[in-house]
């Protein structure tokens, strides 16, 4: 197997775009015994629904259905599922120039309507659990035009340059990758056929709800747009932090007794190196990485248990007295409130909660 293609993320707009779009993939990832691991950013809560499931969603709702819908197409493929949090389905109009646009009356946490950014860190908290080996999304149109299906392109390209990963996207034509869907036809299929509320599948055709016919293709087609390395160089990083962090400690150490602003401006260095790196990329690796060489300095030189001073000397680059009593404990409260700060999901848990919105849990690993 590819290295590229052990541990493989495919993010999605939608409950049945991972099958319609990445099916053969994602099963053949699965199947060649990688770790084929799906994103959906929105329930579909404004899709269409055939009349055969209406009564279902007239008790559960849209978005319910197709959960249910969703997991069951996964375990078809043999994927485990995983869900972005705090945006919603845009809906869907066709234009004049016959693509497809985002609803008139969608709302204001569409994801048509989302910022980018944060819809990137909200990848990217799902980036740091997986440590996927590579990403596989859409194209730069999503497709046909859907404005969620671009805003997840979008997200993704720069999750991809984030964490040097290499992005895959799916396209019409011959490109780097290839998977055949005959080797995993019955996989797919299956999949397909979860998604009973959303199509039909009439032999090698799928009849979408809107009366769109769709040929199964024989073979899905990806392009490498982002041919980082295979692996993202995230210890490179934490490293650096680490002597960051230590150099800011050292200084600091040296120069805090010098009132009044030696002390402030050591104080401001320490609290914007860890609540910037915390803020900046809400990894809390890279934020442990700075904690450890800067609280760790400061730790090696003021915990004086023997009475003695560090290394026997005498006590005098931290001493006992206020100056050094801020220098030792505001770095580390600081430390502590943000490690402990929410990340990007559960930040959007909150606002969706202050909002009077609901939540739903994180889809569990599927077999």
């Amino acid at each position: 197997m590819d290295h590229r293609l052990e541990r493989v993320l495919f993010v999605h707009a939608h409950p049945d775009d991972e099958t319609l779009s990445t099916g053969a993939a994602i099963a053949a990832v699965a199947a060649d015994g990688g770790d084929a691991v799906v994103v959906t950013c929105t329930l579909g809560e404004r899709g269409e629904v055939r009349p055969e499931r209406q009564a279902d969603v007239d008790e559960i709702g849209v978005g319910e259905v197709r959960r249910a819908e969703l997991d069951q197409a996964l375990r078809a493929l043999g994927a485990r599922g995983r869900r972005v949090h705090g945006f919603v389905d845009s809906g869907m109009q066709w234009l004049a120039d016959g693509t497809a646009g985002a609803a008139p009356d969608s709302p204001a946490t569409a994801m048509a309507k989302a910022d980018v950014d944060d819809l990137a860190d909200a990848l990217g908290v799902i980036v740091e659990e997986v440590d996927p080996t590579a990403i596989v999304t859409y194209d730069a149109d999503g497709g046909y035009g859907h404005p969620d299906h671009v805003a997840v392109h979008r997200a993704s390209v720069l999750v991809a340059r984030r964490y040097d990963l290499p992005l895959y996207v799916r396209t019409r034509a011959r490109a780097d990758v290839a998977f055949p869907l005959e080797p995993v036809r019955e996989r797919v299929l299956a999949a397909l056929a979860a998604h009973r509320s959303q199509l039909e599948v009439r032999g090698d055709e799928v009849l979408h709800v809107g009366g769109q016919t769709q040929r199964l293709a024989e073979v899905e087609h990806y392009r490498l747009i982002e041919p980082r390395p295979a692996r993202p160089a995230r210890w490179t990083l934490r490293i650096g932090a680490g002597l960051a962090g230590a150099v800011v400690g050292v200084i600091g150490t040296f120069s805090h007794q010098q009132l009044p602003w030696g002390l402030a401006l050591s104080l401001l260095a320490a609290v914007g190196l860890i609540g910037g790196i915390r803020a900046a990329t809400g990894s809390r690796a890279l934020t442990i990485g700075a904690v450890l060489g800067l609280v760790g300095v400061v730790a090696l030189v003021a915990i004086d248990p023997l009475g003695r001073g560090a290394f026997g000397t005498e006590r005098a680059l931290v001493p006992a007295n206020l100056a050094g009593w801020l220098w030792t404990l505001v770095p580390t409260l600081v430390s502590l409130v943000a490690l402990a700060w929410p990340d990007a999901a559960s930040m959007r848990r909150i606002r969706m909660a202050a909002d009077g919105g609901t939540t739903t849990g994180r889809e569990g690993d599927r077999p």
